[in-house]
């Protein structure tokens, strides 16, 4: 049978085999040894109680009122009162302490009164180890902690280097291509009846001249033209368009792909460590990765602050709407961005690692947070701003500032010289050059991000310790009731998660009409027909895409949209049955509703006590969580 003890210092209680009788174990929550004790409630081996011994008969006790014996020099010695006096002894665990002491430093008791204090009752009922040991802990803890897994500081390195080489090569590619092909569209402009200008290319044949005549892109145009609309058509800049081409779409994904891939793995390893920090493990286990759940996680270090800053990421739009000039908007937006990486990232962290992590992406759950935890929370995020993020905001600031500089460098110093000596080819083949930027961008990227995968895995393990701290203050969400409505705020951040999707797709829809308006314009030779097509495919095919997305998702095994799965919540019919396909259909034209009315029928969910918006009620359907069983 097993044995039930509790923990001294978090009162947890235990359930341990009955083999560990008689022995000490070591608590699950925080670490502690706890004794457990043998059969009939003695300590002893395994095997049970000790066998009792016969006790001897005790000494007659000396009587002190008797004479002493003339040759006993010690008779009249009572050694009842033999104590130091210069020594005091805590009457509570028999320690030594000073004179100077209030409190037993060992047990905490008052020395005067003999119990405890309202701070060291306070410290006892807390859960967890005392806080104000973690300033001290975390560096040779987090030390030893990289000091035994350098090989994941290794993986960490290089998996960093390697995106961070294919970032850069994107981003050089997509650069490559806009220009060139900007400067090819201004070449072909040929005739008397176009002009190019900052707000595109005129083709303007309205005059009396009817053998004026126009050519763009290798398309001529003449005054009967069915592609021009009375004689006139605007066409986008060059590098607008140059810019809003498939190539251009390929080489944008690519970067946003191994971009993703530098936070993803950082948030992947850092979930991980947090998370066995917070058990009490000590060591990493293995656990599989992939490139596409790093991408995946890899939306949390972009999106992540976007949505925590939701009340005021707003700002810079509306001041570019006021006329301010692009660069303080630009500006005032990475201001807003890089804010919660200062302040809330050490809670947020650990909130990501827990089996509910909605909390980290609300403004009002960190705030409170942030004020329970806020010196040791703004002395992990200046540790972490100096030892991990100062370096690369560093080199990415002096790259961006000057970039013409350094391209010119690369170009003229290194690219030119190093393509014609190895292989002779002319160094604008792009072949070569990608091949060359990509080796060099591996070699010179890579021996710095092991440099910096040091302090950054160094940083993961403090996350963990800040969370394994203070814990008791943190409101942290490891568990959820099945089946109870899932409030607002959840609801929220799901909606926008799901608008992410809905923006993939309509970008994909948008680059499917530009392919089948290009036919069209091919095959019917009609301006009409061209933008016709391409508005056709981009709403109708959105439409379509984000409906079976929505009633695909809500009606299949998985019960929730990506977005709602992500926080662990279902859709479910008022008797708790899964919706039909159907059902989801009229639940996702419902939800439009919301759409047209401003979020107003949504945001009524916040003021109901079911949590239910308008189109639940029309649609008899809910929005409740998982629960833990099927996390």
């Amino acid at each position: 049978m097993p044995i039930k003890v509790r923990c001294k210092e978090c009162s947890t209680v235990l359930n341990v085999s009955d083999k560990a009788a008689g022995r000490a174990v070591k608590c699950k929550q925080c670490g502690a040894r706890v004794s457990v004790p043998a059969a009939g409630g003695k300590t002893g081996g395994p095997g049970g109680a000790k066998k009792k011994r016969k006790k001897k008969a005790p000494a007659p006790a000396p009587s002190f009122d008797e004479p002493a014996d003339d040759h006993d020099i010690f008779g009249n010695l009572n050694l009842r009162d033999a104590h130091d006096a210069d020594q005091q002894v805590c009457p509570n665990c028999t320690e030594m302490v000073d004179e100077e002491d209030i409190e037993c430093p060992h047990c905490g008791v008052n020395l005067a009164t003999g119990v405890l204090s309202e701070t060291q009752r306070k410290k006892r009922a807390r859960k967890g180890p005392p806080p104000e040991e973690f300033y001290s802990v975390i560096w040779p803890n987090g030390w030893a902690f990289v000091k035994k897994h350098w090989g994941f500081v290794f993986k960490t390195g290089f998996l960093w280097g390697f995106s961070l080489s294919m970032a850069v090569l994107a981003a050089f590619t997509l650069n490559w291509y806009i220009e060139t092909r900007s400067i090819e569209l201004i070449e072909s402009i040929g005739g008397s009846g176009i002009t190019l200008s900052e707000s595109g290319v005129v083709i303007d044949l309205r005059g009396d001249d009817d053998k004026q005549e126009a050519e763009y892109d290798g398309v001529r145009y003449t005054k009967g033209s069915t592609r021009l609309r009375d004689g006139y058509l605007r066409l986008p800049p060059p590098r607008v368009a140059a810019m809003f081409s498939p190539p251009a779409y390929f080489w944008s994904f690519i970067f946003l792909i191994f971009t993703l891939g530098l936070g993803g793995w950082a948030w992947t390893l850092s979930d991980k460590i947090v998370a066995l920090t917070m058990a009490g493990e000590k060591k990493i286990k293995r656990f599989n990765s992939d490139m596409y759940g790093n991408m995946t996680k890899g939306f949390t270090s972009v999106f992540w602050p976007v949505v925590l800053m939701y009340p005021f990421i707003w700002i810079p739009g509306a001041m570019a709407l006021a006329g301010v000039a692009p660069i303080p908007c630009v500006i005032t937006f990475l201001v807003l961005f890089m804010v919660p990486y200062f302040l809330f990232l050490p809670n947020a962290v650990v909130h990501m690692a827990q089996p509910y992590s909605y909390r980290a992406w609300l403004l009002s759950w960190m705030s409170k947070d942030l004020l329970h935890t806020l010196a040791p929370g703004l002395y992990v995020a200046a540790i972490f701003f100096f030892t991990v993020l100062l370096v690369p905001l560093g080199i990415a600031i002096g790259v961006a500032v000057g970039w013409h500089q350094f391209s010119d460098f690369y170009t003229g110093r290194i690219e030119t010289p190093a393509l014609n000596a190895i292989s002779g080819l002319i160094p604008g083949w792009m072949i070569i050059r990608m091949l060359f930027l990509f080796t060099v961008c591996f070699l010179v990227c890579t021996p710095l991000c092991m440099l910096l995968a040091i302090p950054a895995v160094f940083m993961m393990r403090v996350f963990g310790l800040f969370g394994l701290y203070f814990r008791p203050d943190m409101e942290l969400c490891a568990e959820q009731v099945p089946l109870a409505p899932a409030g607002f705020g959840p609801r929220f951040l799901a909606v926008q998660v799901d608008i992410l999707i809905g923006g993939l797709i309509a970008l994909g829809a948008a680059v499917a009409g530009t392919m089948v308006s290009k036919l069209v314009r091919h095959l019917y030779n009609s301006v009409n027909a061209e933008y016709m097509s391409f508005n056709i495919v981009l709403f109708g095919g959105t439409a379509i895409a984000l409906a079976f997305y929505f009633a695909r998702w809500e009606s299949g095994s998985g019960r929730a949209t990506l977005g709602k799965w992500t926080f662990g919540m279902l859709v479910l019919k008022d008797d708790n049955e899964p919706v039909s396909f159907k059902l989801a259909i009229k639940r996702f034209a419902m939800s439009l509703v919301s759409v047209l009315s401003l979020s107003g029928t949504f945001v009524m969910c916040f003021f109901r006590s079911d949590h239910r918006a308008l189109h639940d009620l029309a649609t008899k359907t809910k929005v409740v969580w998982r629960g833990d069983e099927n996390l």
